[in-house]
């Protein structure tokens, strides 16, 4: 049977917090095996087998398209092309070139009603920024939320900080 690889981090940590730090008496070195066990953290929610938060930031960023693309329908120089079908199980490099193109289609449309802020009923354009900037915010809470606790107290002291 195969273990997901979130296990497989979380029982190197293991291992690292109760055969290796138990054994070390150098503050350094301890210091050194928490910074390890913070890399394995971040690799656990980042690796190519964790897509989950990808999904999250792509549908926000299609939420937010749509809702641009229906306020500035019949706009013929609106920035806002197709944007495709919602994501299926696809590879990691392939969510990542879509999750970019989102950003680029989003910053488009920014920079557009930047421009033609003037052409837009007031109500049109502040409800386009609100969209894209909720996009924008929501991708940026899919990742700190999608970011382990850091280590740096246990890293610089060497000693395990107790649990929140």
């Amino acid at each position: 049977m195969n273990n997901s690889f979130a296990r497989l981090i979380d029982g190197m940590n293991a291992t690292l917090r109760s055969e290796v730090l138990t054994r070390l008496d150098d503050e350094f070195a301890r210091g050194q095996v928490f910074g390890i066990i913070n890399l394995l953290n971040t690799f656990k929610v980042r690796a190519d087998w964790s897509s989950g938060f990808l999904l999250e930031q792509i549908v926000a960023q299609r939420s937010a398209l749509e809702g641009a693309a229906a306020l500035l329908q019949g706009r013929n120089d609106a920035p806002i092309g197709p944007i495709g079908d919602p994501p299926q199980a696809v590879p990691i490099a392939d969510l990542l070139a879509r999750r970019d193109e989102g950003n680029r289609a989003i910053g488009k449309v920014l920079a557009w009603v930047d421009a033609n802020r003037a052409t837009l009923v007031p109500p049109t354009a502040e409800q386009l920024d609100m969209l894209l900037r909720t996009a924008m915010r929501a991708e940026v809470g899919i990742e700190l939320k999608n970011a382990p606790r850091p280590l740096f107290a246990e890293m610089s002291s060497g000693a395990e900080e107790p649990s929140p």
